[in-house]
């Protein structure tokens, strides 16, 4: 079987609609990952997560869409603007399940919440306006939304650069990796990125009043942007990582699929309101 889209013909996408409608959507960013590692270490992650889940669970993977908001200032990044994103990633939805995609299912490489939010309701809103969107799902696909040991790991304060996408990086794409050029920023800088990640911005305001819209810059301080520990990264992390996401994430997206092809069938949908209150509207 062909997992990339981009690699089959008309004929061939046509056959596998007959039987199958689910597609994952990956997408990335180009942006500084320190010295060590490449710009397109996003892009490389979005797309080894969705071909191995694609193995796995039996689909086909799109096209990544390698451009989204990053924020960062330094060489080498390009900036979307998040509402630029949505739209353009509701235009591929949207062309997807007018071909006969009912399971959209898109994994970010990007962990930008400025996106990711900005993404996640503007397609609500746009399965809100537009009723031919309602038959498809559209679902996220985040390690931490599915894996334990994902979420653990936000404890260890590692974030963008860090042990676990250098460890990716590692057992991946291991001739990307330049470990010989690994840098931080100082001590202080380091420390202040890896306690908080959106430290890289500097805001500030004419009033102090919360209602004003700030203004915001990258500390110019920063110069390498690390926000982790990559030093401790190895390709045994990156392929236990990877194990364990199609491990935790397949069985419940394989369960999702067989509850909206049921829905489908039934009309009937689950309701996000909560039972007793949905009792009372039925009185």
């Amino acid at each position: 079987m062909k997992y990339a889209m981009a690699e089959m013909s008309v004929k061939e996408v046509r056959e596998y609609l007959k039987t199958n409608q689910t597609i994952i959507f990956p997408y990335g960013v180009v942006e500084q990952h320190g010295y060590h590692l490449p710009l397109s270490t996003d892009i490389q992650g979005a797309e080894v997560y969705a071909y191995t889940l694609a193995e796995r669970i039996g689909c086909i993977v799109a096209p990544c869409l390698n451009y989204c908001f990053s924020g960062g200032m330094l060489p080498g990044t390009i900036n979307v603007k998040p509402n630029n994103f949505s739209n353009f990633v509701g235009d591929i939805v949207e062309s997807l399940v007018l071909q006969g995609f009912l399971n959209i299912l898109i994994m970010p490489g990007h962990g930008g919440s400025e996106s990711l939010l900005h993404l996640k309701e503007s397609l609500r809103i746009q399965k809100w306006l537009n009723p031919s969107l309602h038959k498809a799902m559209i679902l996220f696909l985040r390690r931490n939304d599915y894996s334990q040991l994902a979420k653990d790991a936000i404890q260890e304060h590692d974030w963008h650069a860090g042990k676990h996408e250098t460890s990716m990086i590692l057992a991946n794409r291991p001739q990307m990796a330049m470990m010989d050029q690994l840098a931080m920023d100082t001590p202080v800088i380091a420390d202040l990125l890896r306690d908080d990640p959106d430290a890289y911005q500097k805001r500030t305001t004419f009033s102090g009043l919360q209602a004003e819209v700030v203004n915001t810059v990258q500390r110019p301080e920063i110069r390498v942007g690390v926000m982790g520990y990559p030093e401790q990264g190895s390709a045994e992390i990156g392929r236990r990582n990877l194990q364990d996401m199609v491990d935790t994430m397949a069985p419940p997206v394989l369960k999702a699929i067989e509850m909206a092809a049921e829905a489908r069938r039934t009309g009937k949908m689950i309701e996000s309101i909560d039972n007793e209150k949905l009792k009372m509207l039925k009185l």
